[in-house]
């Protein structure tokens, strides 16, 4: 339980931080990270608690959702810490994918790889929004997003 209101607490300390002192790739994903855990509270009041035996078709299409979200950020933001959220996005959905085809033994190895992520993710949006406020202290405004090829 602990771990839990930890996760958001930290969750909300940095979607302040990321919307008050970042850009539109900080913003983005903050929004993508709180919509990934408002989806979650939905498919939990919709289909009940998860359990670890069995992949969650709900947390499956969130977490799907998630990673196409922000792999397109990763891919045209000018920054290179969105690249590290996606990263981990894509060992959440391997982990339903793994989880199909183990049956018992991967109850552990299976939460680890769909929960602990999102701390990675959480603290990569901190730590970018940080560089971001460093960056434009030291050069001053700088583009958001890579130019259009």
């Amino acid at each position: 339980m602990l771990f839990v209101w930890l996760t958001r607490l930290l969750l909300c300390a940095s979607f302040v931080f990321a919307t008050r002192k970042g850009d539109e790739p900080e913003r983005l994903v903050a929004i993508i990270i709180v919509a990934m855990f408002g989806f979650d509270i939905a498919n939990h009041l919709f289909f009940g608690d998860p359990t670890w035996f069995e992949v969650n078709p709900g947390h499956f299409v969130i977490d799907v959702w998630a990673l196409l979200t922000m792999t397109w950020v990763a891919l045209k933001a000018n920054r290179g810490w969105p690249l590290w959220v996606s990263a981990t996005q894509l060992i959440v959905v391997m982990a339903h994918f793994a989880k199909l085809l183990e049956i018992d033994e991967a109850r552990r190895s299976y939460w680890i790889m769909t929960q602990l992520p999102q701390w990675v993710q959480i603290l990569g949006l901190l730590a970018g929004t940080w560089a971001h406020v460093q960056r434009q202290q030291r050069i001053g405004r700088y583009a958001a997003w890579r130019p259009a090829w």
